[in-house]
């Protein structure tokens, strides 16, 4: 294997560190007049200590760290004393029950003035536990066995832990008499949610979290799941700051590539999906990619048999794509390494494992197949992985985000669709934007649309004539919640509590979702334009997914999601009332109602940074530089199909107005950036007329 994939491994370990995650977050946070009682618990508690130590050290009188048996210790850590309590993982044991006791003794101490900073991450739901009255340690441990050996969602998971325990779901927070409890924490489970992150022990659930409970051939979980009533809902919530994630990961992955002269695609997550059927979406997939660099990120699950042997998800699933790649007959070069962040991959002892183009060489070995499905079955591919010298070393990465996958891919061997054995791509680009439109999980939305731009420009997608013809969408792809409401029946809330700010960008976050989906759509509806009209709105399509997972990931670092307030729906409705006539759309859609996030966002940030919310200005900047290239794309094909129909664009734009939006298109204009995206100055003069400013410039923002 080169050093290009170790160097973005590398990268990546270096950027999520705990150290130097949890010293920029405090870096920018006043610290606290009084005292302050550090509690680090995880698998980077040792690192994430240490990065509090560097800026809050004068203010810190004592911490607990609670971390792995075994696990190094950080001797430069100095200036307050430090008690360390070592934990079993991944499952409980003696060690863990020991660690609990101490932890709940800790809280409990802290003086209702003072400060309690929690420094948390992945593996803390087993290092320290305290059972409920009547669960003993047989008991956990059985129900961390299986709930392992399930391959279940890490979130039902610890929705389960928190039935049987103390500190989890919220807990640890209810010992603590401190009024100042602040998290920060880095996230090891899909979708950063603060209530998976170590089973949540500072994070109280939601009602009804915890009544999924998943058939584990179990029948006695009913039976003491009866005995106890789920957590109870706090009146209150600490603060919780999300510092590192695995798309801090996999940024650095892209960012390494792109320094080094490659181009380089993150498409996010894995999909939902286990075992063989992720390995096989992985492959179709990387067949027919562009070349270059490509990463994932997550854990995909692993259904254990009774007897396991030695290994780890990442290792099982660079298994599961070896095997189909050589199935192929190696259709591509390639280079593949899976490494789980925190340096150890199960119980493997090492990081994860990698493969290069016909290497191993399955024709100088024929028994290269029959071992990789023996250790497959066996669940023990640490073995076949070691045997080849072709795994990753384990070491104290000071850190914990799920696994990397991390390809790079040589030029295609023939175009796709004609190599031996291949199958004809069934559809064309219209049809795949319908598929992406469709698509309800906003994760995998977000995936969707970046392998279909990536596509669209390697040539790997084209428009096909034999796609089926538009049809009206009334409900496009979107999750069960947010509950959609009347815009007047959206709830107002100021900027100066934690709870307004959310809201505010909980309602920006919709707007992107939609705006997803408005430039998937104006792809699949709209044919017979030029190439370049595909181009611009697959490229909207991506921007404005990246634009969503920015405003997702901030709403996490502000302890909300995406889903947790109401929400209007008039830009899709918008998007009915036009889906007839690309003209009126182009007009309608990003020349108005989109045009309109260029004039309120200049508000939005001075009243975030007026509230000290620098990180959510930081967003909301991005967002409008690129919005305003995303209202450019629409004035430029209105533009043209007014041109094609022999109309004069601005009369025309004004008469839609009038038509369809009377009275809708009011003040303030942020005149600046309409004019960069594409607005005359003689259209500007005619908005401001119509909302009675005469062209003052001071109601244009």
């Amino acid at each position: 294997m080169s050093g290009s994939l170790l160097d973005g491994y590398h990268a990546a370990l270096a950027t999520v560190h705990g150290a130097e995650a949890v010293a920029l977050a405090l870096a920018g946070e006043d610290a606290p007049q009084g005292a302050v009682h550090v509690l680090a618990l995880g698998k980077a508690a040792e690192a994430m200590l240490a990065g509090a130590a560097k800026v809050w050290a004068e203010r810190i009188t004592c911490a607990l760290v609670v971390a792995p048996v075994g696990a190094p210790v950080d001797a430069t850590i100095r200036g307050f004393p430090v008690e360390r309590r070592p934990g079993n993982h991944p499952v409980p044991g003696t060690e863990s029950l020991a660690a609990g006791q101490a932890l709940a003794g800790f809280l409990r101490r802290i003086p209702v003035d003072d400060t309690l900073l929690v420094l948390l991450s992945g593996g803390a739901s087993a290092l320290a536990e305290l059972p409920r009255s009547g669960v003993g340690l047989p008991l956990l441990r059985e129900l961390n066995t299986r709930l392992l050996a399930a391959g279940l969602d890490i979130r039902v998971m610890n929705a389960l832990r928190g039935r049987f325990s103390q500190l989890k779901a919220g807990g640890a927070a209810a010992l603590c008499p401190a009024r100042d409890i602040r998290v920060l924490f880095i996230s090891d489970v899909p979708g950063d949610a603060p209530a998976s992150v170590g089973s949540g022990p500072f994070w109280a659930p939601a009602p009804g979290a915890a009544d999924v409970v998943p058939d584990l051939d179990w029948p006695e979980l009913q039976q003491w799941l009866e005995r106890f009533e789920p957590p109870r809902p706090a009146e209150r919530r600490p603060v919780h700051r999300l510092v590192a994630g695995n798309a801090d990961a996999r940024r650095a992955v892209t960012r390494a590539a792109a320094e080094a002269g490659r181009q380089a695609w993150d498409h996010g997550l894995f999909p939902a999906l286990a075992g063989t059927a992720l390995a096989s979406r992985l492959v179709r997939f990387l067949r027919a990619a562009p070349a270059g660099v490509h990463v994932w990120g997550g854990e995909a699950p692993v259904r254990l048999p009774a007897v396991a042997g030695r290994g780890g998800r990442a290792q099982h699933l660079a298994a599961l794509i070896l095997l189909l790649w050589m199935a192929r007959g190696w259709p591509r070069g390639i280079e593949l390494l899976s490494a789980a962040t925190d340096g150890v991959d199960g119980n493997s002892g090492v990081a994860g494992a990698w493969f290069a183009d016909r290497c191993p060489d399955a024709g100088a070995d024929a028994g290269v197949r029959s071992r990789l499905r023996q250790a497959l079955r066996g669940a023990d591919t640490a073995a076949f992985w070691r045997s080849l010298g072709q795994t990753v070393p384990g070491t104290t990465t000071g850190t914990n985000v799920m696994d990397l996958l991390i390809v790079r891919l040589g030029p295609p061997s023939s175009a796709p669709g004609t190599g031996p054995g291949s199958v004809r791509r069934p559809s064309g680009v219209h049809a795949m934007a319908l598929r992406a439109l469709k698509i309800r999980d906003p994760q995998r939305k977000c995936e969707c649309v970046q392998r279909l731009l990536a596509a669209w420009r390697a040539g790997g997608l084209r428009v096909d004539p034999s796609d089926p013809p538009p049809v009206r969408i009334e409900i496009p792809g979107r999750p069960g919640r947010p509950e959609l409401v009347r815009p007047q029946d959206l709830p107002r809330r100021g900027l100066h509590t934690l709870r307004g700010r959310q809201a505010l960008l909980h309602a920006v976050t919709h707007i992107e979702f939609n705006a997803i989906n408005l430039a998937l759509d104006a792809v699949y509806r709209f044919r017979g334009l030029p190439a370049e009209y595909v181009s611009d709105w697959l490229q909207v399509a991506a921007e404005e997914a990246r634009h969503f997972q920015l405003l997702e990931a901030r709403l996490a670092r502000l302890g909300s999601g995406y889903g947790t307030f109401p929400a209007h729906n008039g830009l899709w409705e918008m998007a009915v009332k036009t889906d007839t006539d690309a003209m009126e759309r182009m007009a309608l859609v990003p020349r108005v109602l989109e045009a309109r996030g260029l004039d309120v966002t200049p508000g939005m940030i001075q009243r975030l940074g007026a509230a000290g919310d620098a990180d959510s200005v930081a967003v909301l900047k991005v967002i409008q530089r690129e919005e305003v290239g995303h209202v450019a794309i629409g004035t430029r094909w209105f533009r043209h199909l007014a041109a094609n129909r022999g109309l004069d664009p601005e009369p025309t734009f004004l008469d839609l107005l009038a038509r369809h939006m009377p009275g809708r298109v009011r003040p303030p204009f942020a005149r600046d950036a309409r004019l960069a995206a594409g607005f005359s100055p003689s259209e500007m003069a005619a908005l401001e007329a119509q909302a009675g400013l005469d062209g003052r410039p001071d109601a244009t923002g």
